[in-house]
């Protein structure tokens, strides 16, 4: 507590009555008061991103995005609704098959919601319903029967809806990336009537030539749209237009640019997100853009009720802005703008130099006239994207986002930013990005976003490491070390502040003990490794000397690979060398024996292989043959045959075929001459084409014998029986 004031003055009330001094160097801002989480959702928030947030005319929060899981309680997909006194509506149990982009609360309660989906389950049904694109809810989480789906045949809006505007009149305009509604043409932009069925008054004709990401209705009627387009109906408008109440393009709304087709917001990278009303008709925007018509304004801008630029509005963030929205401070209109930055504050216009600018995670706020609001310190803040900011007049600020944490506190998806408590300290120290570390890079750890010395309160944060057998960590700096040998593991670490006090505007404050903050890498340290080699493709020659092995085998704890002939006879390598020896696969096998990279020490790798195809030249043996006399017509076997250095079969062929020819190792001879054998062996995948070798042989070719008449059985019969009568008759 102070020391000297009186305790029963409200804190809050104090701050906005005194000067509020600077919360010490450590938040980089003087005058400033640190922006952290209350204990709205803090039990779990959404677990995927949220992407709209809106209240509802009771004053409860109402959220759209990607989530299906909200505050540990499964099955609130796409939509949730939040009570006033912060609390999960379990009564209003909604999901939705894909993410809510857009939701626009009508007077009577009733929800429309936008987005990617097909089919909504309303509260207490069994099952979905077909509705692609927009829906119409009631209060409490039923179908309304009133808003008419599509005909027969057709969907209601054939892609996204990404804005919803309503019309005093019930009248609802819907912006997006669809083409069709209802089965009829509706380019990107379209009016429903309060029954949900297509407007066909209002036409855009060609509508914008890209998607639209929100949309805006002033009071006058003509409606704002933002985007990533960069024609409307033909007529140039880069990223902002404004259409008339029929849905023609307000050509009165100009940039006004010199550079001819830079009618708008461009440069960058699109689309412009998000659109703000200011009271006075002056527009807000943030997006990707760098550059509005002929000037310079980084992701965000103000413009006139005509459409020209507002040079005095020099805000900047230094990346990407996704979300804008308005404030009502002590009777001052601010812009707060949420997104994926690391700096705001304030540029010039015409050659983009940054003037000031401080720390802000992903959300600022900016006074009415383009300064950075310094009261607002969201140094400690969200740690990846804000897609949506909704500020309270009380100055605290709802955020939805893909955030895991904000000012050092768990906080998912969704969070509510409040001046925090001067008897209070935050500790923003978060989670690592990337979240996981080699330690083949060595002992000390690259944390990044380096861990701070000092809380909110500018006190000494300590450190400690809650896996002593993963890492340590130097209690004042938060550097951790791994172990030696690295296991792998998650490295923890947990920062302390402890109570002390803390001085603002000349008041003293005992602070209590910073919440502790845990954050955890991944450390990667494995024993094993593996080896790729890749195939080796080409196919070498014996001739053609040694080759270098290519693509050479690598090993994944980055060791030297070292490579053996499993094939001796065919090759040999030294090195990354191969000598190749003779025709036939050469498999040679890769080899990482093990040792220590940074702090990891590896097992030896499994042996890899890979063989390459080697050709070798081969030569033919045929010795000479004998001559040789046979009957014509007969034949005879080549000998002794011809036989190929590669070992593979030899083939013959008769150059003399009017004297001989061949049939595998037999010669026939026809006629008495010279009869020309060659001998050929065609080669394979690892011997060439030997060249042929041939021999000549005499041959004489015998005429063949005369035969002797012989007796068949059956004449030798009658022969034997006619002697042995004439024998009968001289013993007679």
């Amino acid at each position: 507590m102070p020391t000297n004031f009186n305790h029963s003055a409200p804190i809050k009330t104090l701050l906005k009555s005194i000067v509020v001094t600077a919360l010490a160097g450590a938040l980089g801002m003087a005058y400033g008061a640190v922006y952290a989480p209350d204990t709205f959702a803090s039990g779990g928030g959404t677990n995927l991103e949220t992407m709209v947030m809106v209240k509802d005319g009771s004053g409860r929060v109402v959220i759209g995005g990607l989530f299906n899981t909200v505050e540990g309680q499964a099955g609130y997909q796409g939509v949730a609704r939040f009570n006033t006194d912060d609390s999960l509506d379990t009564g209003f149990k909604v999901a939705t098959n894909d993410f809510v982009k857009a939701i626009a609360v009508q007077p009577d309660g009733k929800l429309l919601i936008g987005g990617e989906f097909t089919s909504v389950k309303p509260k207490g049904a069994a099952s979905f319903t077909t509705f692609w694109g927009i829906a119409r809810l009631n209060a409490d989480g039923t179908l309304d029967a009133a808003f008419q789906n599509a005909p027969a045949g057709s969907v209601k809006a054939n892609g996204n809806v990404r804005g919803i505007a309503l019309q005093p009149d019930g009248k609802i305009i819907i912006g997006g990336y669809f083409n069709r509604v209802d089965g009829t043409v509706a380019n990107r932009v379209a009016r429903l009537n309060a029954d949900g069925t297509l407007d066909a008054s209002f036409n855009v004709g060609t509508g914008p030539n890209n998607g639209i990401e929100d949309v805006k209705l002033q009071a006058d009627g003509k409606i704002l749209i933002s985007g990533t387009f960069s024609q409307v109906n033909g007529v140039n408008r880069m990223s902002v237009a404004r259409l008339n109440t029929d849905g023609s393009v307000d050509t009165s709304f100009d940039a006004g640019q010199a550079i001819a087709g830079r009618n708008g917001a461009w440069d960058g990278s699109w689309p412009v997100y998000q659109l703000a009303l200011q009271d006075d008709g002056k527009i807000v925007y943030a997006g990707g853009t760098h550059r509005y018509a002929d000037e310079i304004h980084w992701r965000i801008a103000r413009l006139n009720t005509d459409g020209t630029v507002d040079s005095s509005f020099q805000s900047y963030v230094n990346w990407w802005a996704s979300s804008v929205a308005l404030q009502n401070v002590g009777g001052e209109q601010k812009i707060v703008v949420g997104g994926d930055y690391g700096r705001a504050g304030v540029t010039n216009p015409v050659n983009g130099a940054v003037l000031t600018d401080a720390p802000r995670q992903r959300i600022a706020r900016f006074n009415a006239d383009g300064s950075l609001d310094t009261e607002f310190d969201t140094s400690f803040s969200a740690n990846s994207w804000v897609w949506a900011v909704l500020p309270n007049n009380d100055g605290t600020v709802y955020l939805g986002g893909k955030f895991t944490s904000v000012a050092g506190m768990a906080r998912r998806g969704i969070a509510r930013l409040a001046e925090l408590d001067p008897t209070k300290q935050v500790i923003n120290f978060l989670a690592p990005e990337p979240g996981t570390y080699s330690a083949m890079n060595g002992a000390s750890v690259s944390w990044n976003p380096t861990p701070p010395t000092t809380s909110s309160a500018n006190l000494p944060v300590t450190y400690s490491s809650v896996t002593p057998s993963v890492c340590t960590v130097d209690s004042t700096t938060g550097a951790a070390t791994l172990v030696t040998p690295a296991v792998t593991g998650l490295c923890t670490i947990e920062a302390n502040a402890a109570a002390g006090t803390q001085t603002i505007g000349g008041l003293t404050y005992d602070v209590d003990p910073a919440p502790a903050v845990r954050q955890s890498m991944q450390i990667d340290a494995p024993p094993d490794q593996s080896i790729t080699f890749p195939a080796q493709t080409l196919q070498r020659n014996v001739a053609d000397g040694a080759f270098s092995i290519d693509p050479a085998a690598t090993a994944s704890s980055t060791l030297a690979v070292s490579y053996t002939s499993l094939t001796p006879s065919i090759c040999t390598v030294s090195g990354t060398t191969v000598t190749p020896l003779d025709g036939g696969l050469c498999t040679i096998a890769a080899d990482q024996p093990g040792g220590t990279v940074g702090i990891v020490a590896f097992n030896a790798a499994a042996q890899v292989t890979q063989s390459v195809t080697v050709q070798s030249a081969q030569t033919i043996t045929f010795p000479s043959q004998s001559a040789h006399s046979v009957v014509t017509g007969n034949s005879f076997t080549l000998e002794p045959a011809a036989t190929a250095s590669s070992g593979l079969a030899v083939s013959y062929t008769s150059l003399t075929p009017t004297v001989c020819t061949v049939a595998g190792s037999s010669v026939r001879v026809l006629t008495t001459g010279t009869c020309t054998i060659e001998a050929n062996q065609e080669g394979n995948d690892y011997f060439t084409v030997a060249e042929p070798v041939t021999q000549s042989i005499t041959v004489t070719a015998l005429p063949a014998a005369t035969p002797v008449p012989t007796l068949g059985t059956w004449s030798l019969a009658m022969l034997a029986a006619m002697l042995g009568l004439v024998g009968f008759r001289r013993r007679a």
